[in-house]
């Protein structure tokens, strides 16, 4: 499914009223929780109004008043629904109004310094100035199950992969892990089921009485074997560049940044 979803979060009540940091700490951690959730592929926070073009203009003027003198603004407006303007018309007049209030600014609308998205749904609109990446990928639990042949980080990093694409994961646990990464894929994967030591021949065993659809490892060409046959396996990892799998392992261990789907953080 694609498309947009709202998450509210919930204001204190009046006998417990946040104060504004840790309001913005509410909504700090609200959006680290939704950035590694799989399936969402970014996430703003907005603003909503009622879809009138006089109330988003004077939010867009507003807006306006905060920019640096001279700074370059876009407006990038969106609209879903029947209404008496065009997204066309709605770009023009929220942008005139912001050069009503701020002469000095200029309209760059292929490389703005600034962009203050728009969009208009029905009766409703929101207006937001941040894309911040998510990880993307299809959401946890639609794609089967996945047992993951789990020796070193490495294949932790096999397993995160998998996840993202929607599977399940069980790990088969061949000794002390790297606690930083076990840790940090629980996080992404609640409630990970782990297995003991068990070899590869009894993999394929193993994986029918789990009804898993195959093993993921992070094997690179120097390691990979033959592996026994009787179930699909998996090596995400085989044809990636060493920096792109040490990538990878910064955003599990989130310590770096979720990427766009093309490998890159969405304009």
């Amino acid at each position: 499914m694609r498309g947009r979803f709202f998450a509210h979060i919930a204001e204190p009540n009046d006998n417990n009223k946040a104060s504004e940091g840790e309001s913005d700490s509410t909504t700090k951690d609200a959006a680290g929780v939704l950035a590694r959730t799989f399936g969402i592929v970014s996430l703003s926070q907005v603003d909503e109004l009622p879809a009138e073009l006089e109330l988003l203009g004077n939010a867009a003027a507003e807006w306006g008043t905060m920019l640096p003198q001279g700074a370059s603004f876009a407006i990038r407006p969106r609209r879903t629904g029947s209404h008496s303007f065009t997204s066309q018309q709605l770009g023009a007049d929220l942008g005139a109004a912001v050069l009503a209030q701020r002469p000095d600014l200029k309209v760059n609308l292929s490389a703005p310094e600034w962009a203050l998205h728009a969009e208009v749904r029905d009766k409703r609109a929101f207006l937001f100035r941040e894309v911040l990446p998510a990880v993307g990928g299809l959401p946890l639990h639609t794609q089967g199950k996945i047992l993951v042949h789990v020796e070193n980080w490495r294949d932790l990093v096999a397993g995160w992969l998998l996840a993202k694409r929607g599977c399940t994961l069980e790990l088969i646990e061949q000794g002390q892990l790297p606690k930083p990464e076990r840790a940090a894929l629980e996080r992404w994967h609640p409630r990970l089921h782990s297995h003991p030591k068990t070899s590869l021949d009894e993999l394929p065993q193993l994986a029918r009485r789990r009804k898993a659809h195959g093993v993921a490892v992070g094997w690179d060409a120097q390691r990979m074997i033959a592996p026994p046959t009787g179930i699909t396996w998996h090596a995400p990892l085989l044809a990636l560049p060493a920096e792109r799998v040490t990538v990878l392992r910064e955003i599990l261990l989130e310590q770096k940044s979720p990427e766009g789907p093309s490998g890159k953080k969405p304009a």
